[in-house]
């Protein structure tokens, strides 16, 4: 089975969501990751209809500004009334948010409070300017995120763009690694990542559609593409992929 451990399927049009599920999908199964209030109601809805589709409630940072104080609470209560909720994120922190740090800081720990108090797995987002990717030698998203939890066990760090240092400060707290479609354009730094990432650490993603491919929007069925070239890359066999990033899967989103 191929796992997409992070997309979107909740913000395509409904004509392109509805040539997606008219595919035979037995062999695939997809976590929806949602990025604010409309795309996690849109994002349930279809998780009724599909059961291969199963959500993931976030708040983007470039979400920022439609955050006020009630908006942990109505959060609250559809985890309450959804059992198809796996997960929460993406959450975390952006450069090109329209808000400052310090309040998607808030947000970010307020949101991770709200995942450890349902007792589930935490999807995050880190893109940063390069000048404040470390601070004291450590990430800044880790810095903020080691102040609330002393183990990553329960987290996932999506669309992998850094090098193995940073990876290798994830791995070394438990955390779990999901390389995207950009493993495609050839980043060195990333591939090294993706080549070096212990096979129980690792989870493969699409990000579409907003992840593109050659300025084309991309499609949750581009993960055949990511695990083609993870496999390539780590010299294994695509089964042997397969079965270690269904287990990972299994284990930090409790899939059945």
């Amino acid at each position: 089975m191929l796992i997409d451990s992070h997309c979107h399927i909740n913000s395509l049009d409904e004509s392109t969501r509805a040539a997606l599920f008219s595919r035979d999908l037995a062999e695939y199964c997809f976590i929806d990751s949602t990025i604010d209030m409309e795309t996690t109601c849109n994002s349930l809805s279809l998780s009724q209809w599909y059961p291969r589709l199963m959500t993931a409630v976030g708040f983007h940072p470039l979400s920022g500004e439609q955050y006020n104080e009630n908006t942990i609470k109505e959060y609250q209560d559809i985890i309450d009334q959804n059992k198809k909720i796996i997960a929460v994120g993406e959450i975390g922190i952006d450069y090109k948010a329209p808000i400052t740090l310090a309040k998607q800081e808030d947000i970010f720990r307020n949101f991770v409070a709200l995942a450890y108090r349902n007792n589930l797995p935490v999807v995050i987002h880190n893109r940063v300017d390069r000048k404040m990717l470390f601070e004291g030698g450590t990430p800044y998203i880790l810095n903020v995120l080691s102040e609330m939890v002393t183990s990553y066990e329960r987290v996932m760090f999506h669309c992998f763009s850094f090098n193995c240092k940073f990876m290798d400060m994830i791995v070394e707290r438990g955390g779990y690694i999901s390389f995207s479609l950009n493993i495609l354009r050839g980043n060195k730094d990333i591939l090294d990542a993706l080549k070096n990432c212990p096979a129980d650490n690792l989870l493969l993603e699409t990000d579409s559609p907003y992840m593109k491919i050659q300025d084309k929007p991309s499609s949750p069925l581009d993960i055949e593409k990511v695990y083609k070239l993870a496999a390539e890359v780590r010299g294994v066999s695509l089964k042997e992929l397969e079965g270690a990033v269904y287990e990972n899967a299994k284990k930090l989103f409790k899939l059945s």
